[in-house]
This record gives structure tokens, sequence and C-alpha cells, in this order.
């Protein structure tokens, strides 16, 4: 099943999380496709992304408890695949927790006016670190006493402490960010691309996001076919023949 969608349109990528029937929850499968959904983007000819979710009640739920993802940073964009090219995030409704730390990776966020952000690990005891990279993308006070009390948040804060940068009525969140990402198409793409690669450098890295791309690094060696020929070589005594995949 499709829990992911991805539309190409006048040089945009429209990425739909697609599990309205669970509040667009995060299993292992959104995980996946997400990731699939980046990779496609940073090599392919779209020039803006737009991700969004099915549904009119929530972006999403969050991890899915059913099925909760073993590598949900696979899914967060500017963080399991390098790109420079903008991602915008619509928000229609909730975001919980790895849900509203991929509004916080995102280079620009449009939310309707009854969005909530949600970010409950202080009060579950669970912590996988990207969000604690939160401040150079919100004010460092608010934001530390969003992620600590655990509360919901509502848009108009999400707005005034830099969350999200645009705040729309209810149904037209999506609209908005694809009338965003039109124009910014239409502008030249090696400028565009410039723009937020100086910009993202200049914007201090967390110690969890500098871990990650190295895991990222280190799990494709640990998967690659070179180190089967490696191991294969060493068994039956005769020199590697390395492909580099």
């Amino acid at each position: 099943m499709t829990v992911v969608r991805y539309e190409s349109e006048n040089g945009i990528a429209r990425i739909t999380i697609n599990r309205p029937e669970a509040r667009n929850a995060i299993n292992n499968a959104v995980v996946q496709q997400l990731n699939q959904a980046w990779q496609r983007f940073a090599r392919e000819d779209d020039r803006v992304a737009v991700l969004s979710a099915a549904g009119d009640l929530a972006f999403s739920a969050g991890a899915d408890l059913k099925d909760m993802p073993s590598d949900f940073w696979l899914a967060m964009p500017n963080l399991s695949v390098p790109c420079d090219k903008p991602i915008i995030v619509a928000v229609n409704g909730v975001a919980v927790g790895g849900a509203a730390t991929m509004v916080m990776l995102a280079d620009m966020a449009v939310a309707e006016e009854q969005a909530q952000f949600i970010y409950p690990e202080a009060k579950i005891g669970a912590f996988a670190g990207v969000m604690a990279g939160f401040p150079p993308r919100m004010q460092y006070k608010a934001g530390l006493e969003w992620l600590m009390t655990g509360d919901a948040m509502p848009a108009q804060r999400a707005y005034e402490i830099g969350l999200v940068n645009r705040l729309v009525p209810k149904g037209q969140a999506l609209s908005t960010a694809m009338e965003v990402a039109t124009r910014i198409a239409a502008n030249a793409p090696l400028v565009v691309q410039a723009m937020k690669s100086i910009a993202r450098r200049t914007l201090p890295a967390s110690p969890t996001e500098l871990y990650y791309p190295q895991r990222r690094l280190l799990d494709g060696i640990a998967h690659s076919d070179d180190i089967k020929e490696g191991v294969a070589s060493f068994k039956e005594k005769r020199a590697p023949r390395f492909t580099g995949r």
C-alpha cells in the first residue's frame, strides 16, 4: 500500500503522508516511503517540495504505537537525505512528536489556525534527540518551555516563536504552501539552491544532527556489496573485486 504519495507538478514535488484512517501516524512503511521520496526529490528535476498529509484531522499523530518505526530519522527532511532544494511543510491539524520535528527541520512551514504542535517525549520518557537542535529554528526560552512541559502549542504561538512562518484559515495550508512553492519554482534554481545551502551552513548543527549523517554513511558501508565481496574474498583466499556499491 502506498502510504506516501509523490506527485510532480510544474517543478513542484507534492509529497503526501497518506494514512488518514490512522491520523497519518508514522509507521515503518511511512518512514521507508518518505525516505524514498526525499531521495527522489533530491535527484530529480523538481525544484521545490511540499510535504502535507491526507485528511483534515491531523498532519500526523506521530509515531504509530502499533508499528513503532525503528529508524524514524530516515523520514526527516534535510536530515536523512542531503538536499539544497527548498522543502515546505503544510500543517493541516495536529503535529505530534516526530511530526513536529519534521516541521522544525523543514525550510518553511505553513500552518492552519486550528493546528496544534505537541512534543510529548518528556511526559513519556522517550527522546531521540533531534528536536533538541531547535534553538537556531525558534526562540530558545519559548521552545524549551514547550519541549519540557510537553504541553500542546497552538499555531499562533508556533508562529510567534518562529516554528512556522505563515498562518492561514482552516483548509488553506496546502494551497498556500503550493502558492509559495510556485513562486519559488519560477525563480533561478541555482540561485535558490545556493541560498539554502549557504543559509543552512550558518546554522549550528546539534550533536544529533551531526551523528545521523555519519550513521547514514556507515550504514551504507555495512550493507554494501563491497563488504560482502570483502568477506567472500577473504574466505576464498583471493584478491577482492570491489565495485564501490
